[in-house]
This record gives structure tokens, sequence and C-alpha cells, in this order.
């Protein structure tokens, strides 16, 4: 099977295409167990740069909601949300699994 490349993705709806960030790292907790955030996956948020986004869902109006965020834009969400197995170094979420955006601390 080919790998697929993010960039040739277009998302429909509300649907999101993120970088994952610094997704093998290790990293130390206060007790000194060792951890990765893949080994997390399963309960916890990850961060990630927001690569491609959908135009989002319309409301029963019509009209379609403004999000804070846009691509580029580094976020928290919440790794249950993934849609599906993403092979390679990105995930694919819903708007609604996006629980923070980073802001730059020269913002």
């Amino acid at each position: 099977m080919n790998e697929i490349n993010p960039m040739n993705l277009t998302p429909q709806g509300d649907y999101i295409v993120l970088e994952k960030i610094d997704y093998d790292e290790e990293k130390t907790t206060e007790s000194g167990i060792i951890i990765k955030m893949s080994q997390m996956l399963d309960s916890t948020f990850a961060e990630a740069r927001i690569l491609k986004m959908g135009p989002g869902l319309p409301l029963m109006n019509g009209d379609v909601p403004e999000v804070d965020y846009d691509e580029g834009d580094i976020i928290y969400y919440d790794v249950r949300g993934r849609q599906g197995h993403c092979p390679g170094e990105f995930d694919i979420i819903r708007r609604e699994h996006v629980v923070a955006v980073i802001q730059n601390e020269s913002e």
C-alpha cells in the first residue's frame, strides 16, 4: 500500500488534517517514568499543527460557524477523536475534538 501524503488530501466538512508534533519524543514524569506521546494515545491530548481544514458544516440556517484557529496553528486535541488509523505522522479529526489553541508567547 502506498503511503498517503497528507498534503494531497482535501478535507471536507468539519474534518482537519493534523501533523503530529514530538509524537515519539520521550518525556519523564515527576516520578521518573519515561513515556512517549504515542504510548498515551488512548487517554490524553496531543499537540499538533493544522495542515489543512475543511470549510466546516453549516448550521440549520446555512451559516458555517467560525473557529478561532486556522491552517498552520498549533492545537491540543483529544486523540480519542481520531478518525480511523492514519499512517505516518498525521491524524484526521473533526473540529469538535480541538481542545485548545496554543498561543505563541509573542501574541
